[in-house]
């Protein structure tokens, strides 16, 4: 985050629109406006200015190798229209010089296709208040100061600071690599935040609202935003050359080398020895070198590479570089994004407590009555569903957990309120943080249940507060999100004030919810591990989430390293290489971080693969010796900047 975007998290609405000049309800003139759009520039992304066809060709032809095929390729041209000679060399070099020049073009071309993609992900229209007046524009002509109306289900148009909220939140996922969705405020924040997934009364470019609605100030577009930042970074990278571009580079220029030398020798010889004449020595000369340059080894190793791109594609990696087939087999450093990658990217409760039992965890056991009836009154008080197979799920992340929690027992949340009717709804907030529902029971009365922060709900029993702590505090202590639920009965009706009413709650117990490692996961670290592969972590998530997470799977040891990206950047680039072998997990990281990473490793001699699925892996993606993109959770961005596609989003398959 820059400076300024901290410092516009800690004013309040009216001096935020002071310090941008604009005005919390009538927002910009038009007149403002079109100023703004002369003095900012439109509200896209742009792509580092392209080198013309021609000097491309040009930077392509400038090697040792292909000058002497240029030289070969002239000179039998001469001869074939001076004397008797054909013309089935100049076409034959000819053509080998131009087979080479294409594919190198053809692999430029796909690495440009990461920002392409990233473009493609700006949205088109926007709603926005100037002069007072609610109206629908182009979101490319969105300026700083603007005042925007954003509701669930809308993408954000531009990085904008809020100014009133209602139950809002924010799916930062494609920036952050957060799992969850992040809960918005318009309230100034006491302290600048660190990095944006803490910048809570933000909304950045390219996120999605999933609940509530807001009004926000537009404070950067374009290339400003935190998306423009990652499109820069994009712009900047460039893709490593492979161990094996580089022996081949070097055995091209060697062989290129004795070609000549033997070529002039030849010409020498031929003339001084032999009394040949200049033109027949120098066609002599020049045969003998093309002989003895490897004019079609680019192409003999990329038919060769091919056949390897295509027994992995057998094997659930899509080779996009082929290049990428030999580089992957000297990896020895995995620099692996966490979510959906290491994880199952599916937040999902793992563990329960029963009020007082023991905390189980999650498995194919049979329920007991207390234990049926808690995640059925948890059911009860939620609104996601599950869909069929090829459909997403429906709902919140959290939510989805509960239903997934009652599906894996066969629990069916449908039947459950065929049998207690949901007459009212309180929802969720995040100034309550509780959700609770009122239900009809067989026999007349009412039932109302209640879910959410363990602090925040009135139970009755008076040990509940000292002994929920303590398991709080073991499950949050294995990096689990907790949940509490409870319930209390009525009578008859009570009326419209309900919730008002939850004063002596009876308690269901606690869950504790993570997006949990994929199965396979730690023996392929294992098998890395075996095979001298260094495995490391960089997420957007939260230290203590990353940590958990890594011990779990056998990334962090004992002796090892967690930091984060605010300690990352207290760190110069020296100190960062010096240190590097020691730290296996990185948490709240920016892309620029990611890529920092990477060239500390590179730096140390290390080949490294680079693993991700978001917008903000791409750039690290591309500046890694191998990037691996996921196939199925991986955005488009992160598969056109990496060399490597993995359908099944497998670590292990790597």
């Amino acid at each position: 985050m820059t400076t300024t975007t901290k410092h516009l998290t800690r004013l309040t609405p009216s001096d935020l629109a002071a310090e941008l000049t604009t005005n919390t309800k009538t927002g910009l003139t038009a007149k403002e406006a079109a100023a703004r759009l002369q003095q900012n520039g439109r509200n896209q992304l742009t792509a580092a200015k392209k080198p013309s066809l021609l000097r491309q060709i040009g930077h392509h032809l400038s090697d040792i190798t292909s000058l002497i095929l240029l030289f070969a390729v002239g000179l039998s041209a001469y001869l074939a229209l001076t004397t008797d000679s054909d013309w089935t060399k100049t076409i034959v070099i000819g053509a080998i010089v131009i087979l080479n020049v294409v594919i190198a073009l053809y692999q430029e071309h796909s690495a440009e296709k990461a920002l392409a993609a990233l473009k493609a992900m700006t949205i088109q229209t926007v709603t926005v208040v100037r002069e007072g007046k609610t109206q629908t524009i182009q979101a490319a002509e969105l300026v700083p100061g603007d005042l925007i109306l954003l509701k669930a289900g809308d993408a954000v148009p531009a990085d904008a600071r809020i100014i009133q909220s209602q139950e809002l939140e924010a799916d930062e996922a494609i920036l952050t690599g957060e799992s969850l969705g992040v809960t918005k405020t318009a309230e100034a924040l006491a302290t600048a935040p660190d990095d944006l997934g803490d910048a809570a009364n933000y909304i950045f470019s390219g996120t999605a609202i999933t609940s509530g609605k807001a009004t926000a100030i537009v404070t950067a577009t374009g290339m400003d935003t935190e998306l423009g930042k990652i499109a820069a970074l994009l712009n900047q990278t460039k893709k490593q050359t492979t161990p094996l571009a580089k022996r081949l580079n070097t055995l091209g220029k060697r062989l290129s080398f004795v070609a000549i030398l033997g070529g002039i020798i030849t010409i020498l010889l031929a003339t001084l020895l032999h009394q040949e004449g200049f033109t027949d020595s120098l066609m002599l000369g020049v045969s003998l070198a093309i002989a003895a340059v490897p004019e079609t080894l680019p192409v003999i190793v990329t038919l060769s590479l091919a056949h390897g791109v295509q027994k992995m594609a057998k094997r659930h990696a899509i080779i996009r570089q082929v290049t990428a087939v030999e580089t992957i087999g000297n990896v020895n450093v995995i620099a692996s994004d966490k979510t959906g990658t290491l994880t199952q990217n599916r937040m999902t409760v793992t563990h329960f407590w029963p009020y007082g039992k023991e905390i189980h965890k999650v498995a194919k056991t049979k329920l007991s009555a207390n234990d049926t009836r808690f995640f059925k009154y948890l059911g009860l008080a939620t609104n996601a569903h599950l869909t069929a197979d090829d459909e997403p799920d429906i709902g919140d992340a959290t939510e989805l957990a509960i239903v997934r929690l009652l599906d894996h027992y066969d629990l069916s949340r449908t039947e459950a309120e065929q049998t207690y009717p949901r007459v009212a709804e309180a929802p969720f907030s995040s100034d309550k943080k509780t959700m609770a529902t009122l239900h009809r029971t067989p026999d007349g009365h009412y039932l109302a249940i209640i879910k959410g922060a363990v602090d925040r709900i009135n139970f009755a029993p008076e040990n509940w507060e000292q002994t929920a702590t303590a398991i709080h505090d073991q499950m949050t202590a294995q990096a689990l999100r907790v949940l509490a639920a409870g319930y209390q009965q009525f009578e008859t009706d009570p009326g419209e004030n309900w919730e008002t009413q939850l004063t002596a709650v009876q308690p269901l117990g606690l869950i504790g919810i993570i997006d949990p490692p994929r199965p396979e996961v730690p023996a392929a670290i294992r098998a890395a591990k075996q095979a001298g592969i260094t495995t490391v972590m960089i997420t957007g998530d939260h230290l203590g989430t990353a940590k958990a997470i890594a011990k779990d799977i056998g990334i962090l040891e004992s002796g090892q390293q967690a930091i984060t990206g605010h300690d990352l950047s207290q760190m110069s680039d020296e100190d960062l290489a010096a240190n590097i072998a020691d730290i296996r997990v990185f948490a709240r990281t920016t892309p620029s971080d990611k890529i920092r990473i990477v060239k500390a490793w590179q730096k140390q001699d290390a080949v490294v693969a680079m693993t991700g699925d978001g917008v903000n892996d791409a750039p690290a993606l591309k500046a890694a010796d191998v990037g691996i993109a996921m196939g199925i959770t991986g955005t488009d961005v992160a598969k056109n900047a990496a060399d490597m596609v993995l359908t099944d989003d497998n670590f292990a398959t790597i």
